[in-house]
């Protein structure tokens, strides 16, 4: 190893430890501020090391400064592939709320602090082992997560949670504006990097045009790409506990629960591929009864099933999930099409906790029997 990549490292580790350290503590004071600004410097230092080793330099020719924090992100994601474009954001990220702490007020949900300080630690151990073949373990305690009084909830949950509670503070005789804006600023910096990352024209909306638009209607409109997060298999503490009579308390570690970032992200065209003329050709009926049928189920409103898009400045378009389509197709099948658009011409809600839907799981395992199947078939054809 170089000496200066040494140096380097050995500064990016320090300010790891402290920011860990700092997220650890029981008191609140200063502690957001610090903890972004000491990880936001140890991934700098990290990428820098990184790159020196490799490349022998961190400065490009005739230049007074080093590389700049996106340009370090650059180099070691599309030159050395040292990170994920989703490692590469959660960064990005971190470095936003660096800058919006340093020269401006912020306010950051703790689950969300939570998620990006985890995909840190994450990054980091594995930068460290396939960079330089050191564990993360070397410099930290080897302890379990601090004893908490929240656990962290799935990303979409505590977004929409904190983002609906911004919203009542703009509404109502007693406006808070100072610390929704405040509290705004990471979900604007999370937004622009994920708009340049998938290459989204337009132009951004201001601190007040954004709250305006949250005043008037839904935060997804707002913060259409926000609204794509989703949570990642598991990446916080890898322990699975269940009670059985017959074992006790048996505890396992799940293997596979460690993850690089806490979530990730997914464009909400995505997570809701279909439109309504979409739903209205798989299920082989009119696009009239799919947006009645909608109603009648209450896809329309429901995170789960549905989310609105705005297209242009005045058009919204409907979008919806592949549980969507699974609820109408499975609904349609137990209660026939004739029954359920009686129903919703009459202005009528049915309860859809009746409805046996396949989890995420069992509609990928249907998926891959359905493929080999289809490639039995073909072999037998042969």
């Amino acid at each position: 190893m170089k000496r200066k990549t040494r140096l380097l490292l050995e500064r990016s580790v320090n300010s790891l430890v402290l920011g860990i350290e700092l997220f650890n503590r029981p008191s609140d004071r200063g502690r957001v501020e610090s903890v972004v600004m000491l990880l936001d410097h140890s991934f700098e230092m990290l990428l820098k090391s990184a790159i020196f080793e490799k490349t022998g330099r961190i400065r490009a020719p005739r230049e007074r400064f080093n590389y700049t924090f996106d340009k370090c992100i650059d180099i070691c994601r599309s030159r050395l592939g040292a990170l994920s474009d989703d490692e590469a954001l959660i960064l990005q990220n971190l470095n936003g709320f660096r800058d919006a702490a340093t020269h401006d007020v912020l306010i950051i949900d703790e689950g969300l602090l939570y998620s990006h300080v985890q995909s840190a630690v994450n990054i980091s151990a594995k930068m460290l082992k396939e960079v330089f073949r050191r564990s993360l373990a070397s410099v930290l305690p080897k302890r379990i997560l601090p004893v908490t009084a929240m656990v962290p909830q799935d990303i979409q949950i505590l977004v929409s949670t904190d983002l609906e509670s911004i919203r009542s503070m703009l509404s109502g005789k007693h406006r808070r504006e100072d610390e929704a804006e405040a509290r705004l600023r990471a979900y604007q910096v999370m937004e622009k990097n994920l708009r340049v990352m998938q290459g989204e024209s337009g132009k951004r909306c201001s601190p007040q045009q954004l709250i305006q638009r949250m005043k008037k209607g839904e935060w997804r409109t707002a913060l259409p790409m926000v609204a794509g997060l989703v949570q990642a298999t598991p990446g916080g503490i890898p322990i699975s506990i269940h009670v059985t009579k017959s074992q006790g308390i048996p505890v396992r570690i799940d293997k596979d629960a460690p993850q690089t970032i806490a979530f990730r992200y997914i464009r909400p065209e995505d997570k809701y591929p279909h439109l309504t003329s979409e739903l209205a050709v798989k299920l082989d009926i009119s696009t009239n009864k799919v947006v009645g049928l909608a109603k009648l189920l209450g896809l329309k409103g429901n995170d789960d099933y549905h989310m609105t898009m705005r297209i242009g400045k005045t058009s919204n378009v409907h979008r919806y999930s592949h549980k969507a389509l699974q609820l109408l197709d499975v609904a349609i099948k137990k209660d026939g099409l004739d029954a359920l658009w009686q129903l919703a011409k009459t202005g009528q809600k049915k309860d859809t906790t009746s409805y046996e839907l396949m989890t995420e799981s069992e509609h990928m395992e249907t998926k891959i029997e359905g493929k080999s199947e289809e490639r039995s078939a073909e072999a037998l054809v042969a």
